[in-house]
């Protein structure tokens, strides 16, 4: 089972303004590896309420490239990929609409929801991603976005190994739900959802 999963931070209200992203790479049903980079925000500006969530401020990023910069880079990681993300639905918009402010191409990749499949197969009350990761036992410093990365895809690990899922297309298709995709061609993406 090979997937990555993301978490972005955003500076402000603008779902273009990234300034955080954390990446978890699983390989053979392994954390394998994990990343954060810091990003130069579009518009780059941040609100007083994001900064107290994640702590990132201008003082972090004014000298770090902004998205489109650092895409050459950062573009393996969703490329022909199978993603995981806490609240996809979040993250992919995210995405999109940074790579519509950068004018940039969106990658052809899947993707899947911790928080979706949380829902559908835990019985808890809440299914943030600090509580889901509290019933796995999982180490989370919340809204640090490699943590937040790390924890979506251990969480993703742990519920496919208590369904007994080889991999997550195969625990999403037991359960009814259709994979998430964005595709490139039409720079447009088909979202997560139960059938």
């Amino acid at each position: 089972m090979n997937f990555i999963a993301i978490d972005f931070e955003t500076a402000n209200n603008f779902r273009s303004s990234i300034c955080s992203m954390g990446v978890a790479i699983v390989e053979n049903g392994k954390l394998v590896n994990s990343e954060h980079f810091l990003i130069k925000p579009t518009p780059n500006h941040y609100d007083s309420f994001n900064t107290f969530l994640h702590g990132i401020d201008d003082t972090q990023t004014k000298n770090k490239k902004a998205f489109k910069q650092q895409w050459k880079e950062l573009q393996k990681y969703f490329h022909n990929q199978t993603i995981v993300a806490h609240n996809a639905s979040f993250d992919c918009s995210v995405l999109r609409f940074t790579l519509d402010s950068s004018k940039l191409f969106y990658p052809d990749l899947d993707y899947h929801c911790t928080y979706r499949l949380s829902q559908e197969l835990l019985p808890l009350r809440s299914f943030r991603l600090d509580d889901v990761s509290r019933h796995f036992k999982i180490e989370l410093k919340h809204h640090n976005a490699e943590s937040d990365a790390k924890a979506s895809a251990l969480i993703a690990l742990r519920m496919c190994e208590k369904y007994k899922a080889n991999s997550l297309e195969e625990l999403s298709t037991a359960i009814g739900f259709k994979v998430g995709k964005i595709f490139r061609e039409t720079n447009s993406y088909r979202p997560f959802f139960k059938r």
